[in-house]
């Protein structure tokens, strides 16, 4: 799918990755609906980030963020997450699990504190490449 066709911004892609990494913190699943309204996406323009979450995530050896993207009706991300489960041999659980115990908040002080200041660029240059 074509990203000019989907109106692809990359500062909305930033910030939707923050999100995310959010969403693992405080150990959840987040709906495609949720994501739709907060960043007035359409719900293809929410898979299309959601792909492009997901190989950015895998470029840079990450926990498969968009695992946590999830269908109000079936409580399961979509079908195209089969393809990232497959490259990541993971379950579902597991994908979860992954990103839970990767950005979770715990009691340390580290963690709690921890920089992410550099995802930004780390985008960038993805979107670059």
């Amino acid at each position: 799918m074509n990203s000019e066709h989907l109106n692809f911004q990359p500062e909305k892609f930033k910030v939707f990755s923050r999100y995310l990494i959010q969403v693992a913190k405080e150990k959840r699943c987040v709906p495609y609906y949720e994501l739709e309204n907060v960043f007035g996406l359409s719900h293809k323009q929410v898979g299309y980030y959601a792909g492009r979450l997901g190989d950015y995530c895998i470029s840079r050896k990450m926990p498969p963020l968009n695992g946590l993207m999830v269908s109000a009706t079936d409580c399961v991300p979509s079908q195209g997450f089969d393809w990232y489960q497959q490259q990541y041999k993971m379950s579902w659980g597991e994908v979860l699990s992954s990103c839970w115990r990767e950005y979770h908040v715990t009691s340390t002080r580290e963690k709690q504190v921890q920089d992410f200041s550099q995802r930004d660029a780390d985008i960038d240059q993805l979107l670059n490449e």
